[in-house]
Order: structure tokens, then sequence, then C-alpha cells
């Protein structure tokens, strides 16, 4: 008012000289006089933060790391600028975190790193809000390599051999699987990355210092890995997971030694269709573990494949088209691999197994898994869109070099029975649906028991499965938010919530509250509490809606179990995610909180 007004420009080198570190954010707000003529008017955020120093060694060390990759990766512009945008991606693709350096961006890291250099930087004036930053002290790209490039070797990251491959396999399959297009079996490259960093999944945080070292960790040399470059992209590279009748040779536990990624030649685009097996003694020297559901499936049957796809993804394909139609994958987008489904299958697989196992004794039991001469069948627990129930079939399995009994026939509804002639190989009567409980008490609610909870501080142990935006406005305020979330931020806020002991006492009054709420909508609907099947344990437990925060839906779960004394205890919770594939195993989606529609994620 009455003052004369500044630039955007004036005002950040204003504050640039008070603190070199001040971050601007750009905003954007509609002008508030007038909504009708859609008019704008731009806010500009300031952030001071201040940078702990580096040290003289810490900058040489940056630089000498930071050199060698700009000096490997990228070309500068014409007029030697370097993009700052293209600048950060080499350095991250290439697994280098400015951040490291106490917390500093790539702009602030570079300015300090080359303090002669980048005082000769400007912004885009066409295409702002780009900036960038000229580094003549950089070898020209494509020159010969000058002396400094004989250095030593970088160190590599010593990798924790405690880390279960098998876990992290089926984590990094999960992701790229439901979110990486993959005509014919086969994921880009460098499409992997940006999609794990987008699930906060870091493979540095596990040791590893490149994704091929990821992978050859996760398969060994059971990966296929081509080039299939065009005349824009000639070093574009794809892979292929390995097919479902070597994940028994995958490997199960950590290696100090690298074992190389095979590569086949660009003109071998066909897969071995011998499906010969190695010997016993080519297995690798990995740690025992406790088999999957998954394993037991695959150890059970072989699954044909085709073409590209492997086989036990072309089996839930044509499971998914034959039962009555259902959403089987979490978001807003159809990855074409039906997670869901295929959790449903395993399961319910392994639950008919351990069924067979323990009826045997009972004359009167009939078998969940049955077996007619040349041919096996069982129960996948589905119906068609006719209502009937969907059958797996299995032949015997002729070849030579599998060991596995059966192979895969088809999933046979109600349309499909005379023709596979399901009477005639097993009788009238076909086996029954798994079954995963002793009463129908145990799967509702009993409002005249009590619910109690022992032990809250069990909720933020598990922070990672409570709604982020609730953690975010009850927690820490001092807390970094900002950062990946990956399992070491979760393990750093649980420790900091629990440290103070105000932020500890607030959130546990917000969940005491939500589980108070629930209780009493509980005593009106008792239907609101949704049975849960755990295959560990092979026992029923509860899942009640909470409302945490100010959210007008159930954004968590509450996980009951029932005790001897018939009352409740509250064990745990689960994010809606792991409720909604906990649940689908005993009952339909349709129920009035858990929907799959309403979930984004596991």
């Amino acid at each position: 008012m009455g003052r004369e007004s500044v630039t955007a420009e004036q005002l950040r080198e204003a504050f640039r000289e008070i603190n070199p570190q001040t971050r601007f954010e750009p905003q954007f707000s509609m002008e508030p006089f007038d909504p009708s003529s859609r008019k704008f008017e731009a806010v500009r955020t300031i952030f001071a933060v201040e940078l702990p120093p580096m040290t003289e060694e810490e900058k040489a060390e940056a630089r000498e790391r930071v050199t060698e990759i700009l000096e490997r990766r990228l070309a500068p512009s014409q007029s030697n600028f370097y993009a700052l945008a293209t600048l950060g991606e080499a350095l991250r693709t290439d697994g280098f975190d400015t951040r490291a350096y106490g917390g500093r961006g790539v702009k602030q890291l570079l300015c300090e790193i080359y303090p002669e250099d980048t005082s000769a930087a400007r912004y885009d004036a066409d295409h702002s809000p780009h900036h960038f930053i000229s580094l003549p002290s950089l070898r020209p790209y494509g020159q010969p390599a000058s002396v400094r490039d004989t250095r030593p070797a970088r160190p590599v990251v010593r990798r924790d051999c405690d880390v279960d491959i098998v876990d992290l396999r089926r984590r990094f399959e999960y992701i790229i699987t439901s979110s990486i297009p993959a005509p014919g079996g086969w994921y880009e490259l460098v499409k992997i990355t940006p999609a794990l960093k987008a699930r906060d999944f870091d493979f540095h945080d596990y040791g590893f210092f490149k994704l091929k070292d990821l992978l050859s960790a996760l398969y060994g040399e059971y990966l296929e890995i081509e080039e299939r470059g065009d005349a824009e992209h000639p070093n574009k590279k794809f892979m292929r997971l390995p097919d479902d009748d070597t994940l028994h040779l995958l490997p199960t536990a950590c290696e100090h030694r690298e074992r190389p990624v095979r590569e086949r030649p660009r003109d071998d685009f066909r897969r071995d269709t011998s499906y010969g097996r190695p010997a016993a003694t080519d297995h690798r020297d990995a740690a025992p573990r406790v088999k999957t559901a998954l394993d037991k499936l695959l150890d059970f049957a072989f699954f044909p494949g085709r073409g590209d796809q492997r086989g036990l993804d072309v089996a839930i394909a044509q499971l998914a088209a034959v039962a009555r139609p259902e959403r089987w994958y979490y978001g807003y987008r159809d990855p074409g691999t039906h997670p869901l489904l295929k959790n449903f299958l395993t399961i319910t697989f392994e639950r008919l197994q351990y069924e067979d196992s323990v009826g045997g004794d009972d004359p009167r039991f009939q078998p969940k898994i049955m077996v007619k001469g040349d041919f096996a069948t069982f129960n996948t627990g589905l119906c068609d869109p006719y209502d009937e129930p969907v059958y797996a079939l299995f032949k015997k399995n002729e070849r030579e070099t599998d060991n596995r009994p059966w192979t895969f026939m088809a999933f046979v509804g109600s349309n499909d029975m005379g023709r596979f002639d399901m009477t005639g190989k097993f009788g009238a009567t076909l086996p029954e649906a798994a079954h995963y409980y002793e009463s129908t008490a145990q799967l509702s609610f009993d409002n005249r028991c009590s619910i109690t909870v022992p032990n809250l501080d069990h909720f933020i142990d598990h922070c990672n499965r409570l709604p982020f935006n609730f953690l975010n406005f009850f927690g820490p305020q001092y807390f970094n938010y900002d950062r990946r979330r990956t399992p070491e931020f979760y393990e750093e806020l649980a420790a900091a919530i629990k440290a103070d002991p105000e932020v500890l006492s607030r959130m546990r009054q917000q969940i005491e509250s939500a589980i108070e709420k629930a209780k009493k909508l509980l005593r009106w609907n008792y239907r609101r509490a949704i049975p849960i099947y755990f295959p560990r344990d092979k026992s029923i437990s509860l899942l009640l809606p909470l409302n945490l925060g100010n959210a007008s839906r159930p954004n968590v779960a509450l996980v009951m179990t029932q005790t001897p004394s018939g009352d409740y205890v509250a064990t745990t919770i689960y994010t809606l995610g792991m409720a909604y594939a906990g649940a689908r195993l005993l009952c339909g989606p349709e129920n009035d909180w858990l929907r799959i529609n309403d979930i984004s994620s596991f």
C-alpha cells in the first residue's frame, strides 16, 4: 500500500543475500474478487533453510563423483549450458542422491562444488522456470577421457546379506506388474526405476548400487534381457521375468559375489521351448525357506505358457474370463495381471491341500482335490455368470523332464462342463469349495461381547499402515514428511512419535476415539464387522472399520480376534488393501465400507 512493488527476481536476490539456501515455490490462486473472470494471481512461497556446511572432503568427493557422471552421461547445449532438470535426472539415474549431503538439492550442491562455474547461471526466458547452469570445467561430452579418468573404480556398496531375497522379489514383481505395461511380457528397463520410486521402493536402501545389481541378485542367470532399439532410441533394453517353471531355481539368499545377468542376442526373440530343467546339482546353495501358497500350486502342476506369456498368467487370465466379472486389481489402472485373483487362487489351493491333509482319517470326508485316473480337479471357490461353480481341471503330466504330477488344462464353468466331460471324468459329485470356518457364528460379531485394545503402541510401531494424512497432521511437527516413505522412514517416524509424550498422547486419543465410535456403530449394525481368513494360523478374525482423523469414510481396519472367553481382542491394524485381500477369500466384494473401487493400493 503506497510502496513501490518489487519483481520476483528482486525478491529472490534479496532473500538470497540474507540466506543463500532460500528456496522458492511458485503457487497460483484464483483472483478472489471476480471468480467469473477465471483470472489467476501468482503467489510465491519462500522457504529459508539453514543447511549444515560441507567439509572440504565432502566437496571434493561430491565434485569427483558428479564430474564423472556428467562427463559420461550428459551433453551440454550449444551454448555450453546444462539444463538443471536434465542434469538432476542424470545424477539420479546413476544412483547419486544430492540429499545425502545435508539435504541439499541439485542446484545448491552444484553451486557449492562448482563455485566458479555456476556463477554463470541463467533462466530460460522462453521456457521458464527452467534453469540452466554453465559448467565449463567439465570435459566436453564425447571427447577422449583425460588422465583424471584413470582414478580407482568407485567403491562397491556392501550389501546386507540378511536381505530376504524372496520377499524382495515378490515386492519388486508386484510393483512392476501392476504399474508398467508389458507387451508380450517384456518390461522396458528405463521405466522400472521410476515405477519403483513411485511406490517408495529404493533398491539403494538394500545395498544395490544399480538396477542391474538388484536384478542379478533377484533372478541370477534366469533373467532375460534384450536390446530392442529403433532408429530414434537405438539402445532400448527390455527384460522378461523368468517363467514359472524356473521359480524353484531362483536365488533364495543374498550372495557376496555378483552373478551376471544373461543377455540374449537381439535377433534371438524366442523362448527355449524344450522345458528342460537343470539337474538337481544346479541348485544354488540357498538357505531353506517355508514354501508359499504360490510355491505349492506350482509344485502341484505345470502351467503351459502361450507365446511370451508365463503359464500361470495365462491361466489366471482365463479364470478371470470364465468367472463372474469382478475387479481384480487395486488402484485406478488395470495392469492386466489380475493380482488379486492370483492371490485368491493360490491361497484357496493352499487351503484345499490343508483340508485334505487333516480330513483323511474321517471316512465321510470327500477330497477337496479330486483325482480320478489321469485327471484331477478342484473347486476354485468362484462362480460363473450363471452362479455355477468354476472348477480347475488338470491332466497327468507326461513331460519326462518334469516331476510335477499334473498339467493344467482349463478352468471350467457351466458352459464347458459337457465339452470337458466333467461328470464322465469325475462322476456326478464334484468337489466342494474350500471351507474356512467351523461355524457361521465365527463370521459375525456377537454384540454381547466386549472389545479390548491391550496395546495401542502396537499401532504406532506399525504406523506404515496408518493413513499418511493422519500421520502428517497429528504427528511431530518437526519431522520431515517430504522424504521417500521407505521402511526406515516409518521406523524413524514411530520413534519420533514415541519420543514426544504430547504427540503420542494426541495420537492415542485419536485412535481410541475412532475405536469407540466404531464400537457404537457396531452395536447398531453387527454386519459392519467383516470376517477375514489368516492362512498362516488357519484362523478367522473380524475387521472393524475405523475413521481416523477427520476422514468421512473408513481409512483403516481394526483386526479383532475372539478369545476362548468369547470377548474380542484387537490384535493389529490393516490397510484397506490388506483387509480386502484377506476378506475376499471368505465372501464376495459387496459390503458397505470395504469396496475395491475405494482402495488405491495394497
